[in-house]
């Protein structure tokens, strides 16, 4: 049962990849969207074959009337409800990296126009889904990917529905976002090691210093993305452009993070041993190198480089 169950999900998958591929924007029409009789609709033809019958049995022309009425309003629904959901368009914001064991939120911007009712969104492997009011719409829509491990990962597809007006319909579709989750590895705080001019590893504390770190050296100019710590706003106070402080032990002594000097532990405690003090190195406004087997970032500072080390850890 279970090979079948799969078999069918992977045809399944690939018939929507054709059908619905994968982008950053969308727009509902009747390529991308789906409509089917909902489980009170389902209940609703079912009240009106009962009207049917009995009307015909006893030959009452008004009971046999009001089935045909019913039966009306249910065609009815059937376009008002795939008017009310076409046209809608999706647009995915910008995804902010977590760390393992956080939730992504993935924001959705939607354009409702003048549509009405309420739009339920979820992963399509997922029941946990939320509620937006067309009526009373709030851009971004946020919608939560659980994380449990680092590294690159790709979300399941979304799935928006709709009910409105009536509930008789379910008009759904089945969204391929085209974007990839950073997941950093969780920090698990642990003492420095620094590596520095090819020497033996050695401790460091960042609550202490370097020696020279504190002699002033020259001025260049200001990089995005360093830090503002050592940023010159002296110079910056005169008019004199944006320049960033570069000290003695900055420019003659390089500091690395290396996996290969952490004391012998699973890959995943290193990893996460090394986003702390990613982490810790870059609060502080330090200049550090990482090198990750034959993945070598060269020593730099700021939310930037930052950036860059903690995304080699999750590529890792």
């Amino acid at each position: 049962m279970t090979a079948i169950k799969n078999w069918y999900q992977q045809r399944f998958n690939r018939w929507l990849d054709r059908r619905i591929p994968a982008s950053r924007e969308f727009v509902l029409q009747q390529r991308n969207v789906f409509i089917f009789p909902s489980r009170f609709g389902f209940t609703y033809l079912l009240l009106c074959m009962g009207l049917f019958v009995l009307g015909s049995n006893y030959q009452n022309n008004l009971m046999v009337l009001l089935c045909y009425f019913l039966l009306a309003l249910f065609l009815i629904h059937l376009v008002g409800c795939y008017l009310n959901f076409s046209g809608l368009q999706i647009q995915l914001g910008r995804i902010t990296p977590v760390f393992s064991g956080e939730q992504v939120p993935m924001p959705l911007w939607l354009d409702a126009g003048k549509r009405h009712g309420k739009l339920f969104l979820r992963y399509i492997d997922q029941t946990e889904q939320i509620c937006v009011d067309m009526d009373n719409l709030t851009n971004p829509v946020q919608v939560n990917f659980a994380t449990d491990k680092r590294g690159i990962i790709s979300p399941p597809r979304v799935t928006i529905s709709s009910f409105y007006p009536l509930g008789l319909f379910r008009c759904w579709t089945h969204l391929a976002m085209d974007c990839q989750f950073v997941v950093y590895p969780t920090p698990i705080p642990c003492s420095m090691r620094l590596y520095a001019n090819d020497k033996e590893d050695q401790q460091y504390s960042g609550n202490n210093p370097q020696p020279g770190q504190n002699d002033f050296d020259r001025l260049r100019p200001y990089q995005s993305g360093e830090s503002l710590n050592h940023i010159a706003w002296k110079q910056v106070a005169q008019g004199r452009g944006t320049f960033t402080k570069l000290f003695s032990s900055e420019s003659t002594e390089e500091q690395w993070l290396k996996l290969a000097s952490l004391p012998s532990a699973e890959l995943e405690t290193r990893l996460g041993q090394l986003s702390y003090m990613v982490i810790e190195l870059t609060r502080q406004g330090q200049t550090f190198g990482l090198q990750l087997g034959e993945v070598c970032i060269q020593p730099n500072s700021g939310s930037a480089h930052q950036q860059a080390c903690l995304t080699a850890l999750a590529r890792y």
